[in-house]
């Protein structure tokens, strides 16, 4: 078991993280809480979530964190630029986001093909 500090420092360590780092270590950690049972699959995830506070249609937009396409990348991340690809998982058809225009879903394994 973990004392406060330790997560105190991990928290840390993880906020000191570019996002796209940020993003491969959770890709490593998440999917080892995926839970099935009764034909349900829970896959906890990361989301950025988005609130339009427009006074006439008021908002929220929220898109899973796709893993970056390590193979395609050749095992690296893909570009540094922040979560600015965005696009559709082909398979469960939920909004996805990501640093490289090549990613999986983070619900199916999909590939993701971003813009």
């Amino acid at each position: 078991m973990s004392t406060d500090e330790d997560r105190q420092r991990l928290a840390e360590q993880l906020a000191s993280l570019p996002v796209r780092e940020l993003v491969d270590v959770l890709r490593r950690a998440l999917p080892q809480f995926t839970q099935e049972a009764y034909g349900m699959r829970t896959v906890l995830t990361l989301a950025n979530v988005t609130w339009l506070d427009d006074d006439v249609d008021p908002s929220l937009d929220i898109e899973l964190v796709a893993w970056p396409d390590r193979d395609y990348y050749d095992g690296e991340l893909g570009m540094d630029q922040g979560l600015w690809q965005n696009g559709r998982c082909p398979r469960c058809d939920v909004e996805v986001t990501s640093n490289a225009k090549r990613a999986h879903c983070p619900y199916c394994g999909s590939a993701c093909t971003l813009t």
